[in-house]
Order: structure tokens, then sequence, then C-alpha cells
């Protein structure tokens, strides 16, 4: 006994008219955010990864010569955070820069 289970709707030609106009728009309204991201991505990556090494730079010279009560662990998180920031930075570019086609 063979039983076919589908899960949802089967999609009409309607339907997937409306998905590919809807991905169309997606991806034109996607571009300008996409190429400001991409022109601006060389100044945050230097500018996060910098405030990360000298953050980091000033924890360690403060644990090692600083004064007793000196924030040490949340001067290391803030300065990790930075590093931290640049990965949905550049997933965020990769999401909108996807153009490969995807089947459903």
């Amino acid at each position: 006994m063979s039983a076919s289970v589908h899960r949802g709707r089967s999609m009409g030609t309607d339907s997937v008219n409306l998905y590919r106009s809807m991905r169309g728009l997606w991806r034109v309204a996607g571009l300008p955010v996409l190429l400001l991201l991409v022109i601006l991505e060389p100044l945050v990556t230097f500018v996060l990864a910098a405030l990360s090494l000298f953050g980091l730079l000033t924890t360690v010279f403060f644990c090692l010569v600083g004064p007793p009560g000196f924030p040490a662990w949340t001067m290391l998180a803030l300065s990790l955070g930075f590093a931290i920031a640049l990965v949905p930075y550049h997933g965020l570019i990769r999401l909108l820069s996807n153009t490969q086609a995807r089947v459903y």
C-alpha cells in the first residue's frame, strides 16, 4: 500500500509567477544596500579590527601595570565584541549577494 503525503498546497502557475516577481523585487531593492555595504566594507573591517586590537592591548597593559580596580573582563568582552561584530556584517553582505537560484 503506497500513499503519497503532500505538505501544504501545490503551487499553481500564478503562485510561481508571484514568487519569481517577489524574488526579483527583493534583488532589485537589496542592490543599493549591497553596494553601500561593499563600498564601506574595508573601512568597517579596519575600524572594528583596530578597536578590537587596541582594546585587547589596553586590557593586557592595564592588567599588568594598571590600577587594581580596572574592569578587565568588561574591556575584554568589549574588545572581543568588536571582532565578533564583523561576522554579521559579512553575513549580511553574503546574504544580499547570493545570486544562486534556489530550487524549492
